[in-house]
């Protein structure tokens, strides 16, 4: 079940939640969840500006504040390591 979250100029943040299926019973349950962060790039591997996604729904400005909030956790934390090595 993936879901698209803008997260800047040129990537995208894809959030993914991997659901297991007993095939006997057909119950399901989530078992894991995660973000992955991608990139466009042009032809020559530069990144490239993609189209903004517009959220228009309670849920999509739900998942865009959210992925704000972890692209601005991110960058502190690179700041944080960077001060220390």
């Amino acid at each position: 079940m993936p879901s698209l979250s803008p997260t800047g100029t040129s990537s995208m943040e894809v959030g993914i939640k991997v659901i297991a299926e007993n095939t006997r019973t057909q119950e399901q349950r989530h078992v894991n969840s995660g973000f992955f962060t991608m990139i466009s790039v042009d032809d020559s591997g530069k990144p490239q500006a993609v189209p903004p996604l517009e959220p228009g729904t309670p849920d999509e400005h739900r998942r865009q504040a959210a992925a704000a909030l972890r692209k601005s956790m991110r960058q502190e934390m690179e700041q944080r390591y960077a001060a220390i090595c």
